[in-house]
C-alpha cells in the first residue's frame, strides 16, 4: 500500500517518524516533501516543481494521511484526496478540531475520510488494521 503525509511544515518531524513506521510496516511512501523542507523562497520554478511533486504524491497513494493542525498546503492536498476519493485518515490528538463549531471544516466530514483522535499509536493502528482489510478483505 502507497501512502502520502500531509501536514505543516512545523510537525515535519512527526510526519518523519510516522512514515518510518508505514514504510517498517511495507508501504511505500509516495513523497516525502520533509526532505526538502519549506522551498518558499527559493523562486517560482522550485515552488512549480515541488507542487507538482506533492500533487503527484497524492495522485499516486492508496491513502493520504492529515496531520493537524494543517496550513493552507495541507487543506489543499485533503482537498485533492477528497476529489480522487482516496482514502483519507484525519489525525488529531483532541477532538477539538471536529467539534462543530468554527475551528473544522466541511472537508473533514467527507465521506471517504476517517477522523482519529488520538495518540499516534492510535492513528498508526486505524491504518494497520485498514491495510490488513484491503489486502486479506
Amino acid at each position: 500500500m502507497k501512502f502520502y503525509i500531509a501536514s505543516r511544515l512545523e510537525n515535519a518531524d512527526t510526519v518523519k517518524k510516522i512514515a518510518l513506521a508505514l514504510k517498517s510496516w511495507g508501504m511505500k511512501h509516495t513523497y516525502d516533501w520533509t526532505a526538502h523542507g519549506s522551498v518558499q523562497c527559493e523562486g517560482p520554478e522550485r515552488l512549480t516543481e515541488v507542487a507538482e511533486l506533492e500533487l503527484q504524491g497524492v495522485r499516486d497513494a492508496d491513502i493520504v494521511i492529515v496531520l493537524l493542525p494543517g496550513g493552507r498546503g495541507t487543506h489543499c492536498e485533503l482537498g485533492m484526496a477528497n476529489i480522487l476519493n482516496k482514502k483519507v485518515f484525519l489525525w488529531a490528538e483532541t477532538d477539538a478540531m471536529f467539534l462543530q463549531d468554527e475551528r473544522t471544516c466541511a472537508f473533514y466530514w467527507n465521506v471517504n475520510v476517517e477522523r482519529v483522535v488520538g495518540d499516534k499509536f492510535t492513528l498508526l493502528e486505524q491504518i494497520f488494521r485498514y491495510e490488513e482489510k484491503m489486502r486479506f478483505g
